[in-house]
């Protein structure tokens, strides 16, 4: 399947994609390939997520976001550090068509 609503530069484009930095995939293949593996997807300290663990998790955070009003061509603001619930979120995102807006974690009011 060829996506093509790049917005960058049509040569970069074709120079990205024959030198195999670009493979056309959604950013859910790599789960949806491997969702029925118990093999480490997302280690964060002591804590492992599988792929079935990953996937199942961020279909039931997709399955919650949708209850909650949001819905494809939405975006989302996500502010998370470094913790597998950035990779459930954005992949739940994703399973929904939501676009998300990642911001630093840093970024967040102290106030």
């Amino acid at each position: 399947m060829t996506i093509s609503y790049s917005r960058w530069p049509d040569d970069l484009t074709a120079r990205y994609r024959e030198k195999g930095y670009w493979l056309d995939l959604q950013m859910t293949d790599v789960l949806e390939r491997h969702q029925q593996s118990d093999n480490v997807a997302v280690i964060d300290g002591d804590r492992q997520f599988s792929y079935r663990q990953l996937a199942r998790l961020s279909d039931n955070l997709a399955a919650a976001l949708q209850r909650r009003g949001l819905k494809s061509g939405d975006t989302a603001l996500v502010q998370l550090g470094k913790v597998a619930e950035f990779y459930l979120t954005l992949f739940a995102l994703f399973k929904i068509g939501v676009a998300p807006v990642n911001a630093l974690f840093s970024h967040q009011r102290t106030s």
